[in-house]
């Protein structure tokens, strides 16, 4: 299975233009909104048209304009789902599921086929129910029953799960597990949530204004970005401009603080990053090596997790340094509290810097 897209297609003020290679593997489409993946596979299905390019899956041609090849949506047999699902109200589970098949049969031979295929996400005895009965989680799996029922070539998804509530998605999760077990396909999957994405994907594509900005395995996109949209997909909550000073010194120029990161520094360095739980209070450290006295502005909780939003030395600055402190592992008269001035350290192995 496999899929090589290479295509061009302008917009009112905004132009796809990408190129992606995958085999049987679980990629995660990630950007900003606006930035063309759900164009993208708008684009695979054929419910957009490309205006110049190639497409094609598990060697078939979906689409090339020089060759003037472009397969209706039905020929295609790509699934697609997205965040509504789209469950057609009038027609029971059964019969939603076999939507996609051809000559499945009267009612009975239909009910006989779908409910396989609901047996694989715990729906069999949902089979003679309408959509309107369903819970949301419930018609996402019904859904992703008929993708299966169907046998496409690619499986894609568009944010599939942006409108459940946490213990929900994480349960959904499993379920689309339990899709990829049992079918070996390309899977695109768009996503805004980094950590969804690499729950359920093997590789990573950023995307930014249109075309691919950077894509590789889940470890190497988190951990090693190269791009300043990758730091920020990824969740680094602190981005600056910066400036190469020395061979292992760099200056965040929106912070008004320097860095020594251990290594050499590229001559056209554009930007660093610090994750917000990659640096820590350190009252014995040296200031000024790593190590800058801090005020605290201010403080918020989540369940498990203190923001602590720190004031940087740029007197003029626009932005503020965030710092998460896991609340489970620290006494709660140890939490850092607003007004205070804390020695905080930045690990220099944890600094990233990127280029564009």
């Amino acid at each position: 299975m496999s899929l090589v897209l290479d295509i061009k297609k302008r917009y009112s003020g905004f132009t796809l233009d990408i190129q992606l290679e995958a085999g049987e593997e679980r990629v995660a489409l990630l950007g900003a909104s606006g930035c063309g993946k759900s164009c993208t596979l708008r684009c695979i299905a054929g419910v957009e048209t490309p205006d110049k390019g190639k497409i094609v899956v598990n060697g078939v041609t979906f689409f090339d304009s020089a060759a003037g090849i472009n397969l209706s949506p039905q020929e295609r047999k790509c699934a697609l789902l997205f965040q509504n699902y789209q469950l057609f109200p009038n027609m029971t589970v059964a019969d939603n599921v076999c939507a996609g098949v051809k000559d499945a049969g009267d009612a009975a031979a239909r009910r006989q086929l779908a409910e396989p295929y609901l047996g694989i996400f715990g729906l069999a005895d949902f089979a003679d129910r309408y959509p309107a009965r369903l819970s949301g989680g419930q018609q996402q799996r019904v859904a992703l029953a008929r993708m299966v029922a169907a046998h496409p070539g690619i499986f894609m998804f568009d944010e599939p799960m942006s409108a459940l509530d946490a213990y929900l998605k994480s349960a959904l999760e499993q379920n689309m597990l339990d899709l990829f077990d049992v079918c070996s396909r390309t899977v695109l999957y768009v996503s805004h949530d980094i950590d969804e994405a690499c729950r359920l994907c093997e590789r990573i594509c950023v995307m930014h204004d249109g075309h691919v900005e950077e894509i590789g395995s889940v470890e190497d996109v988190v951990r090693r970005p190269q791009t300043l949209a990758a730091l920020r997909l990824t969740g680094c909550k602190n981005t600056s401009r910066a400036r190469k000073i020395d061979d292992e010194e760099v200056e965040a120029l929106d912070w008004g603080m320097t860095f020594n990161v251990g290594h050499e520094v590229p001559d056209d360095v554009a930007y660093l990053g610090i994750r917000a739980s990659y640096f820590h209070v350190d009252n014995r450290a040296e200031r000024g090596r790593n190590s800058y006295d801090l005020h605290v502005a201010r403080v918020s909780d989540s369940r498990f997790e203190r923001l602590v939003l720190l004031d940087v030395p740029r007197i003029d600055a626009s932005t503020r340094l965030q710092w998460k402190v896991n609340k489970v592992r620290m006494p709660v008269d140890e939490l850092p509290q607003a007004g205070e001035t804390l020695r905080m350290h930045f690990d220099a192995s944890r600094i990233h810097l990127v280029c564009r």
